[in-house]
């Protein structure tokens, strides 16, 4: 059955709902479909409409309306147009009710049955629940990877002086050799323990977490440094009055009040190991992140798919995830991108992959040193780019804080690019750098190897 032959208003309403397609936050899917890669693009835009993407439902229901990848289906098309629509005022302007008021009698009441199983599938209301995670009491923090080495930090000779106390806090990564990289403060009262705090963490060794025997990343670790000056820690009284109080906000307060106060959950552990809540974070993140919190959304993915105090579910992190991405969250961006990369968590695609990594490298430098390294060293000639490599390099402030990333991958470009002799140069940084830190040099010494007999550095992400 075709309604385009009978109707002009039809048509007219089809270029208009394609120009809104067109211009759709969505992603990968519109980069398939631009490239006329239908089959990718139909996939793209089912995983992210099962997790109750209202963009991607729709744009399914043009695809079956046009008959592209999947068979034209005017009765399926209504229905994901429909289920896109879910949240919009009735109108009978709408696409979807006037495709069905061209339907027969008997087409519009299959049309309506095939909605409501759409709707009971991946309506709001049922993403909502299948997103919610089961909540346990394991916490995944620096005191649950099993360390080789910890270091702590120095006190500022300036900061002692002056009695000054504080606190850092830190985001960073656990790499597939057990070292931190990615270093990047999210709160500090001042710059002398900002780098006093990274100093330390440059040290730290863990043993690598495994997935069916595979090392993998470990992204978005958190860690708070305390510097107290003595006689100026917290007391439990205080603590205890501090939670009762952040808890009463986030319970009437708004979704960042939620967030703030799971995210201190959530630190706890790493500066005040003895303290006992039953509170559990992952509760105030998914409530906050149902408030369209994107931040919140992000660290709910992660948790669960670490299993961070809650059960281990890839599909759920994905979802949780692919949330946070689209609304912006960076660090999600990156998250899908290695993910996608290493294949251990999620479904191996270095097309996602890459999307995500581009997305992300946009205004991460951690994005930006990741990309320059999967671009000078990746085994496909297709996916090397040495010039792109370049110019991501380019933008890194040279102060940046993860310094063995930013010396190794300088090297790594030089030598795709033919420049060996400062890929030497660069590689003999990182190795005193690494022996400055009292870190293992076997990997580092392989690179240099590789460079000084002129062959640039190949691996497998």
């Amino acid at each position: 059955m075709s309604l385009s032959n009978k109707t002009k208003f039809i048509v007219a309403a089809l270029i208009t709902l394609w120009s809104n397609f067109l211009c759709a936050d969505f992603e990968l899917g519109m980069n398939y479909y631009n490239a006329g890669d239908f089959e990718n693009a139909y996939r793209e835009f089912y995983d992210a409409a099962r997790y109750g993407d209202h963009d991607a439902q729709n744009n399914i229901g043009v695809m079956y309306y046009r008959g592209e990848y999947q068979p034209k289906n005017i009765i399926m098309s209504y229905a994901w147009m429909a289920l896109g629509a879910q949240n919009e005022p009735a109108s009978d302007a709408a696409l979807h009710n006037k495709i069905l008021a061209k339907m027969t009698p008997a087409e519009q009441q299959i049309a309506k049955e095939e909605f409501q199983k759409l709707l009971a599938e991946y309506g709001d209301a049922a993403i909502e629940e299948k997103l919610t995670p089961a909540l346990a009491g394991t916490s995944l923090d620096v005191k649950s990877q099993r360390a080789i080495k910890r270091v702590p930090p120095s006190y500022p000779d300036a900061m002692l002086r002056q009695g000054a106390s504080g606190f850092v806090d830190m985001v960073f990564t656990i790499d597939k050799h057990g070292f931190t990289r990615d270093h990047t403060p999210t709160y500090s009262v001042s710059t002398a323990f900002t780098k006093a705090a990274t100093t330390a963490l440059r040290q730290f060794q863990f043993e690598p977490m495994k997935v069916n025997g595979k090392p993998v990343d470990v992204n978005g670790m958190r860690m708070r440094f305390t510097f107290e000056v003595k006689g100026t820690s917290y007391s439990k009284s205080k603590l205890d009055k501090t939670i009762v109080d952040m808890r009463a906000k986030a319970e009437s307060g708004s979704d960042k009040d939620k967030l703030g106060y799971a995210y201190f959950l959530e630190l706890l552990p790493s500066f005040a190991s003895d303290y006992k809540t039953d509170d559990n974070p992952n509760k105030w993140y998914v409530e906050a992140a149902n408030q369209g919190n994107g931040v919140a959304s992000y660290f709910l993915g992660r948790n669960i798919l670490y299993g961070n105090m809650c059960t281990q579910n890839s599909a759920q992190s994905m979802g949780w995830l692919l949330k946070a991405a689209k609304s912006g969250v960076v660090d999600a961006q990156y998250m899908l991108a290695i993910e996608s990369f290493s294949g251990a968590r999620f479904e191996k695609n270095e097309d996602k992959a890459f999307y995500w990594l581009t997305r992300s490298a946009t205004t991460s430098p951690a994005a930006k040193l990741r990309y320059a390294w999967i671009l000078a060293t990746h085994p496909d000639t297709k996916r090397r780019d040495g010039k792109l490599a370049n110019q991501y390099l380019s933008q890194i402030a040279k102060n940046h804080l993860d310094r063995q990333t930013y010396l190794r991958t300088h090297a790594a470009v030089a030598a795709e690019n033919g420049d060996f002799k400062q890929a030497v140069k660069w590689q003999k940084q990182a190795l005193r750098d690494a022996r400055a830190l009292d870190l293992p040099d076997e990997y580092l010494q392989q690179q240099l190897a590789s460079y000084s007999a002129q062959k640039p550095w190949r691996e497998e992400i």
